[in-house]
């Protein structure tokens, strides 16, 4: 915990601490306690991890016509809450000071459609969608739809 107050002038959320001290370095919940709070949905049997590439991986350059994606609630009925853009999808990548891990992306939010929609993983800053406008996110992948 001391680390990571040391990584950021700004306290440490509950939230936060909880993630860092329940995820493998890989993003993977450390165990099946972990996976049920944090909302983490193993691949299926049979199945593996494939890490989505990223734009430099498959040499795409970033524009707002490649990159664009609608955020649907990862709580409820898969409503569109906001609209972004995708920046990564590597398990390795941070988002405030946390690895996102597999199964996740990060993305920036631009517009707004569902103000009091809940942050997939909110922080001492920030808690719903319309408190991170203007931000990056993590959000979960099988809930951003590329446009």
């Amino acid at each position: 915990m001391d680390d990571m107050n040391r990584e950021s002038s700004k306290p440490v959320t509950r939230v936060e601490a909880f993630l860092k001290t329940h995820t493998k370095k890989n993003g993977e919940p450390v165990n099946a306690q972990a996976a049920e709070v944090i909302g983490f949905t193993p691949p299926s049997e049979g199945d593996s991890y494939i890490p989505t590439p990223s734009p430099t991986s498959v040499n795409l350059k970033f524009t707002p016509e490649n990159n664009a994606c609608n955020l649907l609630d990862w709580y409820g009925g898969g409503e569109i809450v906001a609209e972004g853009r995708w920046a990564s999808s590597d398990p390795n990548c941070e988002v405030h000071h946390l690895h996102i891990g597999p199964n996740a992306m990060k993305v920036w939010v631009d517009v707004v459609k569902k103000p009091d929609a809940y942050l997939w993983r909110p922080t001492s800053a920030m808690s719903t969608i319309k408190e991170a406008v203007g931000s990056i996110i993590a959000w979960p992948a099988n809930k951003v739809i590329m446009r």
